[in-house]
């Protein structure tokens, strides 16, 4: 429990401290957060359009207007772009000075992300908010809060999980001399199976059954669907179990990987 205390103290005060650092860069951030928005919006242009025009779909026009509304704040909130840092400072030898601080290199990955998601918020929240008003019309919008409360708790936890299966990426680095094909093949598989690149519900029905249990669809795609989708009560229990079931899984595995490279660890100062 102290160490517990310990690391969300440094988190804490690091967190505080990236904040000043990279409040520096508003002007990026800005051009950051459109870059963000502007591909589900052109995503979600497309597929109304395709619905006006007869297009035949598993779901209607509200559920592909709240689902890409919504994309670029849940693809924002859960992403990590830790894995290829990380696994450079593994191969260069910089995880050496970590090792005689009273905190992880870990700790500092995590108030990085949580940093830079903090002033990322100040430049996205405005801009969905525009795009919200917009179509505010064609939305599916819960009107209780226990959609809501389910939708928080979804993102950390998808947040969580892509956070570990970057450690678990990244800490191959210990053995591997380059692991920069394996954070590519993560980005480009994540896009597609998570949901970020096209609808989950829009994927063919022979592979439903993988898609919808695979583990990237609990990090951008089940979020949204929360508020989006017409999921009853027992799916979203389900869902969330998996979820978390997620989690604890990829969450031991990042652990026990993470602390067998440490062991196998050596470098110049080490």
């Amino acid at each position: 429990m102290n160490t517990v205390a310990r690391n969300l103290r440094v988190v804490r005060r690091m967190t505080a401290a990236e904040i000043a650092q990279q409040s520096v860069y508003r002007g990026a951030w800005i051009i950051f957060m459109l870059a963000n928005i502007c591909m589900p919006i052109i995503s979600l242009l497309i597929w109304r359009t395709a619905l006006a025009n007869g297009a035949q779909l598993p779901v209607d026009e509200r559920y592909i207007t709240t689902y890409f509304v919504l994309l670029g704040f849940v693809t924002m909130a859960t992403s990590s772009w830790m894995a290829a840092f990380l696994a450079n400072d593994i191969r260069l030898g910089k995880l050496s000075s970590w090792m005689v601080r009273p905190a992880s290199l870990l700790v500092g990955f995590v108030a990085n992300n949580l940093s830079e998601k903090f002033l990322k918020l100040f430049a996205l929240v405005p801009m969905i908010g525009i795009v919200w008003w917009i179509f505010r019309d064609s939305m599916n919008i819960p009107a209780g809060v226990g959609r809501w409360a389910l939708f928080a708790v979804s993102i950390v936890l998808g947040a969580v999980l892509v956070f570990t299966i970057d450690i678990l990426i990244a800490a191959l680095a210990f053995w591997m001399d380059d692991v920069g094909a394996l954070v590519q093949a993560r980005v480009i598989i994540a896009s597609v199976l998570s949901g970020a690149v096209v609808p989950l519900a829009l994927m063919p029905a022979w592979s439903r059954g993988f898609v919808d249990h695979q583990p990237f669809r609990y990090t951008v795609s089940f979020p949204v669907e929360i508020v989006a989708g017409q999921l009853t009560g027992r799916e979203l229990l389900a869902g969330l179990g998996i979820q978390l079931g997620y989690v604890v899984v990829l969450g031991a595995a990042a652990r026990l990987v993470w602390a067998a490279g440490i062991r196998a660890y050596s470098a110049v100062g080490a």
